[in-house]
């Protein structure tokens, strides 16, 4: 940054600035004889300054530059979650580019990358017993997910100067499809069967049931549920409001919900109420019960059901009913094709499951809106057939 002051003699200039090093140093000169003379010092001063810290700046390797990049404009900024993707990323480049600085990168070099990556490792390949050549071993979100990140970082580098232009321009990416979306929720025959047993025997050491039954029944996401606290049931008005969510990646705690449209208050039915009021009943029962949060779902050892236990629950479930298998996440849009299917507004399912708008909601569930479209188109010939044979 420069800086100009007139003195007794002329004009004196001065230049603070922090070399490559991080280390902040000033450079000055007097006795300018006119304010044009200073400014014109100070500006071929800066260049030269700007010029030696790109060259230091482009001989780093992509991996240094992404870890300074995420440093300075990410970290603290973002969710942990978020951040922690970012630095698998980061390990991501590491490997794959260890030694590469960022000026002798190249469009070339970043699409094998994103080849590769796709493909994944022999070690990867064996692991998860893939012996077709064509098959990919990450997901086209995985490969997404990392291009989205050293994108955004080299566009920056191109701002600044550091490079002449963005060798993530025009990338072709590559990854497996997702699972079929009809692998992710229940039909209505086993939704009724996993509700029946999920809200049989009710019980503080199987907290995680009564979780599942909520999120059958409210569409609400694990964090939601897990967060979920005695003051947040209105049983007069028979809702349940969702204000927080529980950090159960980062140790536990509350936190905001995933995003503002998460905020949101949600009808239920009695039978859901009833189950709350025998599980608030059995904590009450316990002299000992310690619960200073008020916690819904805290068990009879002092914990939330993991993700991972539930979703063990699940499985076994699985196996004991002979339902398909899904994720917890899987009740989430377990909940939200049942309404669909019983022709419920998607405006009112947006709303309930805290989307941002009906066009989310509308995208996640397009499979579902197409089979019921094709089901009216049958209903509408039908009609049309009858009108046509009198």
């Amino acid at each position: 940054m420069a800086n100009i002051k007139k003195t007794s003699t002329g004009y004196k200039a001065r230049v603070s600035y922090v070399d490559p090093s991080g280390t902040r140093k000033e450079r000055s000169k007097s006795r300018f004889r006119t304010l044009k003379e200073a400014k014109a010092w100070t500006n071929e001063l800066e260049n030269s300054i700007n010029n030696e810290v790109n060259i230091v700046d482009n001989r780093q390797t992509l991996p240094e530059y992404f870890l300074k990049w995420f440093e300075t404009f990410k970290k603290g900024k973002v969710a942990l979650i978020t951040e922690k993707e970012y630095l698998w990323t980061y390990k991501v480049l590491l490997n794959y580019f260890p030694t590469t600085s960022l000026e002798n990168m190249s469009r070339a070099k970043f699409q094998r990358f994103i080849n590769d990556f796709a493909y994944g490792t022999n070690e990867q390949r064996v692991r998860k017993n893939i012996i077709d050549p064509k098959e990919q071993y990450h997901s086209k979100a995985s490969v997404e997910k990392i291009f989205v990140h050293t994108h955004s970082a080299i566009s920056d580098a191109v701002i600044d100067g550091l490079i002449p232009r963005d060798f993530t321009s025009r990338i072709e990416l590559t990854g497996h499809a997702p699972k079929s979306s009809e692998l992710k929720y229940l039909d209505a025959d086993d939704m009724f069967k996993l509700s029946a047993e999920m809200e049989r025997n009710i019980s503080l050491s199987s907290t995680g049931k009564t979780m599942i039954y909520t999120a059958l029944l409210t569409g609400a996401r694990y964090s939601e549920i897990a967060a979920l606290t005695w003051q947040d049931v209105d049983w007069d008005n028979k809702t349940i409001e969702i204000n927080k969510s529980w950090d159960y990646v980062f140790g536990g705690g509350f936190k905001a919900p995933k995003t503002k449209s998460s905020y949101r208050t949600i009808l239920v039915d009695d039978s859901l109420l009833r189950v709350f009021k025998i599980l608030r009943s059995l904590q009450m029962a316990q002299t000992k019960f310690n619960n200073p949060n008020h916690l819904i779902f805290l068990n009879d050892i002092g914990t939330i059901p993991s993700s991972s236990a539930v979703n063990k629950l699940l499985r076994k479930s699985h196996d004991n009913l002979g339902i398909k298998e899904i994720t917890f996440h899987g009740l989430r849009h377990t909940h939200a094709s049942y309404l669909l299917y019983q022709g419920v507004k998607m405006e009112y399912i947006s709303k309930r499951l805290g989307h941002r708008n009906s066009n989310v909601t509308r995208k996640i569930y397009a499979h579902l809106i197409k089979e019921d479209e094709d089901a009216e188109s049958e209903k509408a010939i039908s009609v049309l057939r009858k009108l046509s044979s009198m």
